[in-house]
């Protein structure tokens, strides 16, 4: 499977968007068991279950051969850096959200006024 990855460096598969990604060698190329897409993920996903990007059916990642979950395991410097970059990135959701929210309440406020002008002009007929 790892040889396999090796092998298409160049290639490209089609991704949720519809845009190519490339493959790298360190990638994980599999196909998924229910629906035969071919699913393709970072090394570090080997051993995790993931949703299959067309059929959504949950996948679990094949661990390549020759390879250990030991093999990736991070030094606590690098778990560090990605648990700043977790949090950073669940603030500004945080931030999108909220957002989001002020919208929706400002959408629900003019389809009140809409409501009610349609109202009004059904009344005044």
């Amino acid at each position: 499977m790892a040889e396999n990855a090796g092998q298409n460096n160049d290639a490209a598969v089609e991704a949720r968007d519809g845009e190519d990604t490339e493959i790298r060698d360190t990638d994980i190329v599999f196909d998924c068991p229910h629906c035969g897409k071919s699913q393709v993920i970072d090394y570090r996903g080997a051993g995790l279950q993931i949703d299959c990007t067309q059929c959504g059916e949950t996948v679990l990642v094949p661990i390549p051969e020759g390879m250990e979950l030991n093999d990736l395991d991070l030094d606590p410097g690098e778990i560090l850096k990605q648990l700043f970059a977790t949090r950073r990135n669940f603030q500004k959701a945080e931030l999108q959200i909220q957002a989001l929210k002020a919208r929706l309440v400002q959408l629900q406020e003019t389809l009140g006024v809409m409501q009610e002008v349609v109202a009004e002009g059904i009344a005044a007929r």
